[in-house]
C-alpha cells in the first residue's frame, strides 16, 4: 500500500492504493504538478544561463548539468555559454519524467 499526497492551491489530497499502475500514474501526475508549480511561480522570463535556470527549476547547477548530459536541449551561445529555453526545459523534464530534485 501506498500513499500519495498532492498538495495543489492549498488543497491537500492523499490517495491510498496498492495498484501499481494506478500508483505510477499518480507519480507522473505529481511530477508533471510540480512542473507546472515550477512554471507558474518561478519563470521570470524565457530562458537563461546555468545558474539562472538552476534556480528557476528549484534545483543546483550540476543538476541541470545533469540532465543537459542525458539529452535536455540547451543552445550554445558564442560557442561557450549554455542558454537553456525554459519551455523547452520543461517540456524535456516532462517528456522524460524527471523529477525536480538535486
Amino acid at each position: 500500500m501506498a500513499n500519495l499526497t498532492f498538495n495543489v492551491a492549498g488543497v491537500s489530497v492523499s490517495v491510498n492504493t496498492a495498484d501499481p499502475n494506478l500508483l505510477k500514474e499518480l507519480q507522473e501526475f505529481n511530477t508533471n504538478l510540480r512542473l507546472v508549480q515550477t512554471l507558474l511561480t518561478n519563470q521570470p522570463n524565457s530562458g537563461g544561463y546555468l545558474t539562472d535556470t538552476a534556480k528557476v527549476f528549484g534545483v543546483s547547477d550540476s543538476t541541470v548539468k545533469k540532465w543537459t548530459g542525458k539529452g535536455m536541449p540547451v543552445v550554445k551561445l558564442d560557442g561557450m555559454h549554455d542558454y537553456y529555453v525554459y519551455r523547452n526545459v520543461i517540456k524535456w523534464l516532462t517528456d522524460n519524467q524527471v523529477s525536480l530534485t538535486n
